[in-house]
């Protein structure tokens, strides 16, 4: 796990300056070490995090005849496979580490080698000879790949801040992608928040050669199902060893390993699974005051029922105070506000361990969020006239109190939202239910001089060719978890210099997950049907029928701590201010939980 960064300059300049300032940027990345490579006008920086081969992974690393340079961040979980198989064919390793391999790889499949690749990575491949670079990123988007092509000059580095380093002058905000980041709470790939830098999407590469680039896409996830009908016990019997596989692989490390446990169904089979495989595992959560919001209470019963030694860090209103600095090692606007409690987690975690196993990407693989049962009564709801809608049902809840309980456990807000959502599918945006925070009217309404996004909304669905609960759930796979849930995960463990990862978004998980019909992911009003059926062949019926609790945090009642007064100095002066009213005022009066609302505006003002 580290940090990397590079440019490649066809007009001949050079900027050594620019790339050591990035190297620094990225200290948190790679604390153990840091190496350089510099020829002519190109230049590549690795910031090492030491996790496999403590003496031999130095980086850069060079190939027998030094005319290869790679620069890595992440794991390749099979690398002792490929390594044999690179063997039979006369290639000959120095090292211990996972590196190498993508070296060797390259020499003996080109850029077709990150299909054998089973791991998170991103990495730059500089090929001397031809003057080329090839850059690519893992299936599911773990590791984070921003670059900048302009003028016959490309660079690449692992987080924005690093990148803008580097670059000659800082480019100006892009403000359609500001519009996407207030519908959706982040900004997804390709996009960034700075006009001329982009994301390399997940399962994508690119290649840099005399002053061109090209891109393409080497990973899609399936988008329909096969022909076949397994049996539910089959599928069960493979999605068991899939999981458990992908667990054993992810626990080979020469440094401390733990788990986070939230006390959670996907969580707790992991845990669970790593305690089959050896000892039973340190593990690690958070706790709110809030009662509604904490979970401490499972993690420490799971925690109990599998024998894992358990440390948990108690979030509260003094970590909000600080938690506009935190966000702000996104890079670009962020507002998934469970990266402040994601953030103490991993530092928690990082005081006993360097390596952290996670339960993230369940949820969207076997689903299990709320809003795909939402996606389901959709029709029904629109179905009624809109008059009804509008003058009964509406204005019915618009009397009522939200109160500052999580969602989940108020009908009040629940429905709140599910209106909210549901009446903006009718408005001719792609008629899912997405996770997201400000409709399109209320963007226009507080910013008027914005431009219209609706377009850029739908560009990300043309070619979802689904219906219903499998479209939503494609698309949280290729935008929410990867442009999310994963850049929480990556930034703030990162920021600990703590490495996390993702056994269900392994490769042959991921494939047995694509072969499970809809039916045995939901199951009438049952989420993750399958993966619960797996899960009681080693936890108890009460973790795991227990109703799911998403990873968030009180920002009500934080926010009504801050006060008015200070909040409102937290909003962007391009803002109308009469549509703020609107905002504001319902949440300090009780009226109305806007905290998602509120915070999105607080960090995009720390932006503009």
């Amino acid at each position: 796990m580290c940090g990397i960064a590079g440019y490649i300059d066809f007009r001949g300049k050079f900027n050594k300056k620019g790339l050591e300032d990035a190297s620094e940027m990225m200290l948190h990345r790679g604390p153990d070490g840091k190496g350089s490579f510099y020829e002519a006008s190109t230049g590549i920086i690795h910031r090492r995090l030491a996790i496999i081969d403590l003496e031999g992974g130095v980086q850069p690393m060079y190939n027998e005849d030094r005319s290869l340079v790679v620069v890595f961040n992440g794991e390749i979980y099979n690398f002792k496979e490929l390594k044999g198989q690179l063997e039979k064919k006369g290639h000959h390793f120095t090292t211990l580490s996972d590196t190498e391999i993508i070296l060797h790889g390259f020499e003996e499949w080109n850029t077709n080698c990150v299909d054998k690749f089973h791991g998170m990575f991103a990495f730059a491949v500089y090929n001397r000879k031809k003057g080329s670079i090839f850059i690519s990123r893992d299936r599911c988007g773990e590791k984070p790949v921003y670059y900048c092509y302009q003028d016959g000059q490309l660079c690449f580095a692992s987080e924005i801040q690093a990148l803008l380093k580097i670059l000659e002058e800082i480019p100006s905000p892009d403000y359609e992608s500001i519009y996407l980041y207030l519908r959706l709470g982040y900004i997804p790939s390709p996009r960034s928040f700075f006009k001329g830098i982009k994301k390399l999407e997940a399962g994508s590469s690119i290649e840099f050669e005399e002053g061109k680039l090209k891109k393409w896409s080497y990973y899609k996830p399936v988008l329909k199902q096969n022909d076949e009908s397994p049996t539910e016990t089959d599928l069960c019997d493979e999605l068991d060893a899939a999981i458990r596989n992908a667990v054993k692989k992810m626990m080979i490390s020469d440094v401390p390993l733990g788990a986070f446990l939230s006390g959670g169904l996907d969580s707790s089979l992991i845990v669970a699974m790593m305690a089959r495989e050896g000892d039973a595992p340190k593990t690690f959560s958070i706790s709110f005051n809030e009662e509604s919001y904490d979970e401490s209470k499972y993690a420490n019963w799971v925690s109990q029922w599998i024998g894992t030694e358990h440390k948990h860090h108690r979030v509260s209103f003094n970590d909000f105070e600080s938690s506009l600095t935190l966000m702000l090692s996104f890079g670009e606007p962020f507002a998934d506000s469970s990266g402040i409690p994601m953030y103490y987690l991993a530092k928690t975690t990082r005081e006993d361990v360097k390596v952290a196993l996670s339960g993230d990407g369940a949820d969207e693989l076997f689903g299990g969020y709320r809003r795909y049962l939402a996606q389901d009564i959709l029709r029904y709801y629109l179905a009624i006239p809109l008059k009804i809608r509008d003058q009964l049902i509406r204005k019915m809840l618009s009397h009522l109190a939200d109160g500052d309980t999580y969602y989940a456990y108020s009908f009040v807000k629940s429905a709140k939202i599910f209106i909210e959502r549901a009446e903006e599918c009718r408005s001719g945006t792609p008629g899912l239910m997405l996770n997201s925070v400000f409709s399109h009217n209320d963007i226009m309404m507080l910013f008027p001089d914005f431009p219209d996004g609706r377009h850029l909304i739908e560009e990300y669905f043309d070619q979802i060719n689904l219906k219903n609960i499998e479209a939503l759930m494609y698309a949280d796979r290729v935008l929410y978890l990867a442009d999310d849930i994963l850049v929480k995960v990556d930034r703030m463990s990162m920021r600990n210099s703590l490495e996390v990862r993702t056994p269900y978004l392994d490769p042959e998980v991921m494939a047995v997950s694509e072969r499970i019909p809809i039916e045995m992911k939901i199951k009438g009003r049952n989420l993750k049907y399958l993966l619960k059926k797996v899960a009681l062949r080693y936890l108890p019926l009460e973790i795991v029928n227990r109703k799911k609790h998403g990873f968030m945090v009180p920002m009500s009642n934080w926010i009504k701590a801050s006060g008015e007064k200070e909040i409102r100095a937290k909003m962007p002066n391009l803002i109308n201010l009469k549509a703020l009213d609107q905002i504001l005022i319902p949440h300090f009066k009780n009226k109305r939980d806007n905290s998602q609302k509120i915070f999105t505006l607080m960090i995009l003002d720390c932006y503009l």
